[in-house]
Order: C-alpha cells, then structure tokens, then sequence
C-alpha cells in the first residue's frame, strides 16, 4: 500500500517543483499513512498549516479533491483502492515532539540552510521528528537508502553536509554536533579513528532486505 501511495503522490506533483524534494516529501508521507492512531502531520512533525502548505506546494490536486475534515490517511487509502480504518479522529492534529531535543535539532539543521525556502523548514521538522525513531535515520524517514538521505541535507543543509567529511551516520553526527555545541564530551576517546565504537558511528548503513516501497504493505 506505501509503495500505491507513493506512486498516487508522484502522479499528482507540480511539475514545476524540484522533482527530488517531491520525491522525498512522498516517501515521507507514503510511509507514515499507515499509522494507525497518529495523524500524518503529527508523525511527520509538521504542524497542520505546515502540511497543508507542503502537499498543495508539491501535490496540490490532492488538497483540490480532499474535504477539510477527512482524514489525510483515509484520503490517501481510499485514492488508491484500500479500505484504512483510521482511529485519528479526523484533522491532522498537532506536530509531536515539540521538545527542546526537537527544537535543538531543527535548530540545527536550519543554521546550516541553504536560503529560505519553505521546503528547507519542512526537511528540517521532518528529520528531527524521525530522529527520535529506533531505525537509521534513513529508514525511519522512509527513504529508500542512505543516499537519498544524504542528497537531501546537501540540497537543503550544504554546510552541515560539509561538516561530515567522515561520513559518520547521520543520526550519530547531528547528536554529535548538539553536544559539541554544547561543550559535552560523551565519548572517551581522543578522537574517531582511535575510537572503540567507531565501526557503530562510521560503519555501513545497509538494511538487509530493505525495500520500503515493497515493504509492510
């Protein structure tokens, strides 16, 4: 059903629109509209302008079609033939997370911006929200590989992406950065490359078998 979802929402794109950030916002939103109790905005971080704003941005036949109570989920389900029970109640709710954690992170990455697009504020919310996930930050995104995360932060987030000349995993390097911004030395070492735990930071970010657009539906 994702991979439906995903290919309902490219179908739909302003073609005037960067087609990569279109692409990202779709697998975004394709991979959390089977959540069953959470709006789609709450999990994505985004408040509910901020959503409504980026899908008829990027997908505005969408918004034209949708009545302003459905729920975005149901929406979606229903454009591409599925049956979704949604226990969201309607609307798209309040961004999650708003915690300092969340804000230092959004905060962040929009230090690092490339100008002052909208879509850098929505890239900055959505990440930091899917920090908080158990999964790389790629997969708890929904992205297809690491790479697509990657070429994201160097669209939107140049600098950042500079500062990363190791390559450490994305997740590790913005936490990373978070404390060295605030003088916290959590790790012992006198720097990565004698590091015990350097294979858990810089190591691959492969998951085997991982194919989100045929993967859970």
């Amino acid at each position: 059903m994702r991979a439906a979802i995903y290919t309902y929402l490219m179908s739909l794109r302003r073609e005037s629109e960067t087609l990569a950030d279109a692409r990202f916002f779709a697998l975004c939103v394709s991979h959390r509209a089977t959540d069953v109790k959470s709006p789609i905005g709450s999990t994505l971080g985004l408040a509910p302008e901020q959503l409504s704003a980026l899908l008829t941005r990027y997908f505005p036949e969408l918004m034209d079609a949708r009545t302003a109570t459905q729920c975005m989920k149901v929406r979606l389900h229903t454009a591409v033939g599925g049956i979704f029970l949604c226990q969201c109640h309607g609307g798209d709710g309040e961004a999650r997370l708003r915690s300092e954690e969340n804000s230092d992170l959004q905060k962040l990455l929009l230090d690092h911006r490339a100008g002052l697009s909208a879509a850098e504020e929505w890239s900055a919310a959505i990440i930091a929200t899917a920090c908080f996930g158990d999964d790389h930050l790629w997969q708890d995104l929904g992205l297809t590989e690491r790479e697509d995360l990657s070429a994201v932060i160097k669209r939107h987030f140049p600098l950042l992406h500079l500062k990363n000349s190791g390559n450490m995993k994305w997740k590790k390097f913005l936490y990373k950065q978070l404390c060295d911004q605030a003088a916290i030395r959590l790790c012992q070492a006198p720097n990565c490359s004698v590091c015990d735990d350097y294979a858990r930071c810089f190591g691959p970010e492969n998951a085997s078998g991982w194919n989100l657009l045929s993967a859970h539906g």
